[in-house]
């Protein structure tokens, strides 16, 4: 490891956000403790203090970073494909994410902010990403829906494919309970197509 003095801020800053990272994959949100990133990064507590202002800004920061790249796993997801541009394939790269990022994706739902703090703007850029993904894939099918709808359509959508993933996660992972968790997501976009293509938004 390099010497403090040559790491910049910005460079402590990734230290401190990929250590963390890899202690949430690891480990889960619940092991994640501020003197455990700066024993891992090589720094004092005080150092990760100069750059975060505490623990939830750097959480919010983490889940930020979680939602754009849960994203941009769904857009490559679906470029491998055949039925790219489908909700099916939007609901499986979802999918795969969770079980590649089991540890990330639990710390969207298992972090809470104190009563009365506001949620970053930041934080909630990075969250849309996700469901302006799912509202594109919506609007291919019929784009004289009302914006309004397509947007309550995709949180929708996206909150139940959450579901079928928290299911997931609450057994033990195996071939079996992935592909059964598939074939959920599956009936589940189909489901909502049909109702989607029968004319929802009339």
């Amino acid at each position: 490891m390099a010497r403090r003095s040559e790491h910049s801020q910005e460079e402590i800053k990734q230290m401190i956000l990929e250590a963390a990272e890899d202690i949430v994959q690891e480990y889960g949100f619940s092991a994640l403790k501020v003197r455990k990133i700066a024993a891992d990064i090589g720094y004092t507590v005080g150092s990760i203090y100069m750059v975060f202002t505490g623990m939830d800004d750097l959480i919010m920061y983490i889940k930020a970073r979680t939602w754009q790249k849960l994203a941009k796993h769904i857009e490559g997801y679906e470029s491998t494909v055949e039925r790219s541009g489908s909700i099916e394939s939007f609901a499986l790269g979802y999918l795969d994410f969770v079980v590649a990022n089991e540890g990330l994706w639990r710390m969207l739902f298992e972090h809470h902010l104190p009563v009365g703090k506001g949620i970053p703007e930041d934080y909630l850029q990075a969250q849309a990403t996700v469901f302006l993904l799912a509202e594109r894939q919506l609007k291919l099918f019929d784009s004289q829906c009302p914006s309004e709808q397509v947007h309550q359509a995709a949180r929708v959508l996206v909150n139940s494919m959450q579901g079928v993933s928290m299911q997931l996660l609450m057994q033990t992972l195996s071939d079996e309970s992935i592909a059964a968790a598939k074939l959920e997501m599956l009936l589940l976009a189909s489901c909502f197509m049909k109702g989607w293509q029968g004319g929802i938004c009339e």
